[in-house]
């Protein structure tokens, strides 16, 4: 990594001059010069270390938490009760365990990479990660890192990694809705072409398949507009006419399924007297929802520690860890599915 120092003498002035101008204290340096230093400071790839500035005999104590998402600019991420929830244990957690915790939210892996770096982490929990792209974390990033819900491809599987049982918990929710006498599923996630599902939606649509194709059925594959803003005339434009022909509705996520009860409310098409609705994560929303969600839940809690456990061994270990948990998934039943007679 480059230093001050490299680009006083890549541009042929002073430490303190790039100094000044990194911190923005040039009001007597010219423009020039100030062009040369910012110039240097991208062509070397500079990143400030600011966790040198932190640093103690013992480490910096800080345990970076990133949420890698591509709609980081366009959606408001916080709306999400599931990321709320699993960020506040994390906090916790962490706390407890004598560690400081910095949160990020990145619309890529290059600038959560920067960050990781600059701050002198003694470890990271990744979240939103892509299969292709666990390898360049792991590379790119050298203190322990613990992906949370990451499926690798076979030949590159993340060395830490704390999920649930997505496939298995959407196999089951899927196999209520037919003991309901349920045949026709719509499954919906974000993300208008289904065949790039990736991640939890890939597995829970899986999930969904395989519970149809065991009663010889298929399920309609939905995919949602990425923006709370583009649900609107989707759920109207586009759901409202399939759903005459169906039964249940699979939504990947609570927050998904309150968003289109509300819309097919609009239309007066009621849950479950008009369809039933079913959804995934067991967030406070499934339980404050009207009516309350059937949903398969995630015990957010006991993954917040074994996230942070998982971290904390990572960082005392002298060894390069590999370790994959799995946490077991809970049908809670509520007021969404009616029995068709």
């Amino acid at each position: 990594m480059a230093t001050i120092k490299d680009i006083a003498k890549y541009t042929g002035v002073s430490p303190t001059t790039v100094s000044n101008v990194i911190h923005g204290r040039d009001s007597k340096v010219s423009q020039e010069t100030k062009e040369k230093v910012k110039k240097a400071l991208k062509e070397l790839d500079y990143t400030a270390n600011m966790g040198g500035r932190l640093l103690a005999k013992h480490g910096s104590k800080i345990i970076g938490m990133i949420i890698q998402d591509t709609e980081a600019e366009k959606e408001s991420f916080y709306d999400n009760p599931y990321y709320g929830e699993l960020i506040q244990a994390v906090e916790s957690q962490i706390k407890q365990m004598g560690y400081f915790m910095m949160f990020h939210r990145v619309s890529d892996f290059e600038e959560g990479a920067k960050l990781a770096e600059m701050w002198h982490l003694e470890g990271l929990i990744v979240s939103g990660a892509s299969s292709m792209e666990i390898s360049k974390w792991e590379k790119k990033v050298t203190v322990p890192i613990v992906f949370v819900d990451t499926y690798g491809s076979k030949n590159q599987q993340p060395k830490l990694n704390v999920g649930i049982e997505d496939a298995k918990g959407a196999y089951e929710l899927t196999t209520y809705l037919l003991n309901k006498n349920h045949r026709k599923i719509i499954f919906l996630a974000k993300g208008e072409d289904s065949e790039k599902w990736v991640g939890a939606d890939f597995e829970r649509a899986k999930g969904v398949k395989a519970a149809m194709k065991k009663w010889e059925l298929s399920p309609l594959l939905m995919g949602m507009p990425t923006t709370y803003k583009n649900y609107q005339p989707f759920v109207h434009e586009v759901l409202e006419d399939k759903i005459k022909n169906y039964t249940a509705i699979f939504c990947a996520s609570d927050l998904l399924a309150v968003q289109i009860i509300s819309e097919l409310y609009k239309s007066n098409i009621q849950v479950p007297r008009d369809i039933s609705v079913v959804s995934f994560d067991g967030t406070l929303l499934s339980q404050y929802a009207i009516p309350r969600l059937t949903t398969m839940s995630q015990d957010i809690s006991k993954k917040a520690t074994m996230i942070v456990e998982l971290i904390i061994e990572g960082i005392k270990s002298k060894n390069q860890l590999e370790k994959k948990l799995i946490i077991p998934t809970k049908l809670i039943e509520g007021e969404s599915v009616k029995f068709i007679e």
